[in-house]
């Protein structure tokens, strides 16, 4: 992938993350850039398929996380907490997920991207379902709601908290995802 190319990707994403879908043009990337908005055209012809090129790199970025974390043999606790501090790191840097910031747009988003939204958003419930079941079954966690409830519980949790955290502002969100934690212990 060309430097130029990735530098768009991370550019639009960061610009979904803090203004949100619709309120970014190619002129703040190029801007940004110090290029023409042509050749950000070259790389993505349509705003379209820079959307879906991010949250495809929001994917591949999960998966590599989740297979770093087995390599390193991390436990449930830890996973849920890996995962946790994502969340975290996007309240500290003042930035929404990319859930929390397509999820409104979705209906304005074009079919391609709105398939791999539906795809990661499946893709992190289902690991969050996998690993409460197994930490469950290993005493790690406690709860009586079924896993797959709990993990839809959990990761809405976090998105929304992102975007309360913009509104409330003296929120203790670093608190809050402890409280989540807290929650699950016996």
């Amino acid at each position: 992938m060309s430097v130029t190319r990735e530098r768009i990707i991370e550019l639009g994403e960061n610009l979904i993350l803090t203004k949100g879908y619709n309120a970014f043009s190619y002129q703040d990337i190029s801007t940004e850039l110090g290029i023409k908005n042509a050749a950000v055209h070259y790389y993505f012809p349509t705003k379209a398929n820079l959307g879906t090129s991010i949250v495809k790199t929001n994917i591949l970025r999960f998966e590599e996380m989740i297979d770093n974390m087995h390599s390193r043999g991390f436990d449930e606790w830890k996973q849920l907490d890996a995962f946790i501090k994502i969340y975290i790191k996007s309240n500290r840097e003042q930035k929404l997920c990319i859930f929390g910031s397509l999820g409104p747009d979705f209906d304005t988003l074009n079919e391609n991207t709105q398939n791999e939204l539906v795809k990661m958003t499946e893709l992190i419930v289902n690991w969050l379902t996998e690993i409460l079941t197994s930490g469950k079954e290993k005493g790690f966690f406690v709860f009586n709601e079924d896993s797959h409830n709990k993990a839809a519980m959990i990761f809405s949790s976090l998105v929304a908290s992102l975007q309360l955290s913009r509104i409330v502002k003296n929120f203790d969100y670093k608190s809050f995802c402890q409280a989540i934690q807290e929650g699950l212990k016996s």
